[in-house]
């Protein structure tokens, strides 16, 4: 069952029709974390015909790779990419949440950036009453929206009401073409999903008073160290507070 939780106030105020671009942190270790990534990247696009895009730090281009602090150099680009995004789209799957990503998702709520959570991994906290799917620190953010789905009844479901072939009746070529398929249509009702929650947190109004709201990104340019403020420039970043301005983001 999904489960959708919203927290932080809404605002009346227009919003601009997009598109509108969301920063995609998550695990990026393994071949099957790398396809997921880009299978929702294009049913987020293809669905929301062309609102909301994801941006991948898997697929940026380095071309620093004997830079002499090849960690802050990394560290500092995702940060970039980041703070640049309208949304944050986190994804909080495994028993151990992703460090990095938390990182993320904590500096996108120090600038009070619009974020949404998605998690597909149905296990939980057992020592948590009541149980819940990851440490309490992280929740209870505002202008956050939490999308909580159980991946595996989901797929579960989709293969009983679309592919109902009984064991017995199923060739290995039948069973490989419905499971192929169910890929599709479990990404696409994910993506959905997020298309909701994304359409949802645009709603929200930041946390921080108007005077205050600049200030966070200018105080972040600064804040992160390691010659961040050198690769986001004081020009850059008023252009960037415009931009977030015009599409309802900052």
């Amino acid at each position: 069952m999904t489960e959708i939780k919203v927290s932080g106030k809404t605002s009346t105020a227009d919003l601009a029709p997009g598109p509108f671009t969301a920063y995609s942190a998550g695990g990026l270790f393994t071949q099957d974390e790398l396809t997921t990534n880009v299978l929702i990247k294009e049913a987020v696009w293809r669905l929301s015909n062309g609102k909301f895009h994801l941006v991948l730090p898997q697929s940026r281009e380095l071309k620093e790779l004997d830079h002499p602090n090849i960690e802050a150099f990394i560290r500092n680009d995702d940060l970039l990419q980041l703070m640049t995004a309208d949304i944050l789209l986190a994804r909080y799957d495994g028993v151990e949440l992703d460090s990095g990503t938390v990182v993320e998702y904590i500096m996108a709520k120090f600038l009070g950036k619009p974020a949404v959570i998605l998690r597909t991994d149905f296990r939980r906290v057992s020592f948590i009453d009541p149980c819940e799917p990851y440490n309490l620190m992280v929740k209870n953010w505002p202008r956050t929206v939490e999308i909580h789905l159980h991946s595996y009844r989901l797929w579960s479901n989709l293969l009983e009401k679309n592919h109902p072939i009984s064991q017995e009746e199923e060739s290995p070529q039948a069973k490989l073409n419905a499971e192929i398929s169910i890929i599709q249509e479990s990404v696409d009702s994910i993506a959905e999903k997020v298309i909701a929650g994304l359409e949802a947190v645009l709603e929200m109004k930041s946390p921080y008073p108007p005077e205050y709201q600049e200030i966070a990104y200018k105080t972040a340019r600064y804040s992160l160290g390691s010659g961040f403020d050198l690769i986001l420039t004081e020009s850059e970043l008023d252009q960037l507070i415009q931009k977030l301005r015009k599409n309802g983001t900052l």
